[in-house]
């Protein structure tokens, strides 16, 4: 039984159809990408998801059961937790106390006898960031912003983590760390929905990938099929002749 199941959501703007009859899971210890072009629908998909859009039509479901009816914060205490694509930081605060928030807060609904303190060091030292823990999140680049974003997401002790172009801002060996990271924790049975602009790194760490397109999925498979699939050639490279298919093909695994 997957972790959470995504069943014929549709949602509509109006007259735009921003999803349509998506299909999708996501499984603990695994990381799931969903990608696709600008505009394709993935972060409607994620709102949807954690209860910040109402769906037009079909149902989320979280251990089978079903939470399309659910506030965000009764999601949150069933395990959810998200970055977002709009950078979503206390800029005021330490990345420490971005931290400590979230640790406490959750400690207020689990009564686990937690030290918020103690979980946010521990957090802080896990994501890597121990070295800027006492600085303004507003003054840092937003690379190492979206570490603390994660970091604070990680405190509230999630079961399905979703990841909002974590990477963007990253340079090169930040993001071989985070992709290194991500890894680790699907072993240690956390699992991930991950919607990513870096291809090179949904292919690293992938082990399914759902790929959006004018808000319909339009392929699933691993990173292998994905590569080779001729609709995500055409719809994410332009890939419209075979040797446009192998170009396409190049790019998805060394983009």
């Amino acid at each position: 039984m997957p972790l959470l199941q995504v069943d014929e959501v549709s949602v509509r703007f109006g007259g735009v159809m921003a999803n349509q009859g998506v299909n999708l899971h996501a499984d603990a210890g695994r990381i799931t990408g969903l990608i696709g072009p600008n505009g394709a629908g993935k972060t409607t998909m994620f709102n949807v998801i954690t209860g910040l859009q109402d769906p037009t039509e079909g149902r989320v479901l979280v251990d089978d059961k079903d939470v399309t009816a659910l506030k965000p914060h009764k999601r949150a205490r069933l395990g959810l937790a998200r970055t977002f694509q709009r950078l979503e930081v206390f800029g005021s605060l330490s990345a420490r106390d971005n931290v400590l928030v979230a640790a406490e807060i959750r400690k207020r609904w689990a009564r686990d006898g937690s030290d918020p303190k103690a979980v946010a060091e521990e957090v802080l030292e896990r994501v890597g960031i121990t070295h800027v823990a006492g600085e303004r999140v507003d003054a840092m680049p937003t690379g190492m912003a979206r570490l603390v974003e994660l970091a604070r997401a990680l405190a509230a002790r999630p079961r399905l983590l979703l990841l909002d172009e974590p990477g963007s801002g990253l340079d090169e060996s930040e993001t071989e760390a985070f992709g290194g990271l991500l890894l680790d924790l699907a072993r240690e049975g956390l699992g991930m929905l991950l919607v990513e602009h870096d291809v090179d790194l949904v292919m690293r760490v992938c082990d399914l990938i759902f790929v959006l397109d004018f808000g319909r999925i339009i392929a699933v498979g691993t990173p292998t099929e994905i590569q080779h699939n001729p609709d995500v050639q055409a719809a994410y490279l332009g890939a419209e002749d075979p040797d446009d298919a192998d170009h396409a093909a190049e790019e998805l695994t060394h983009s």
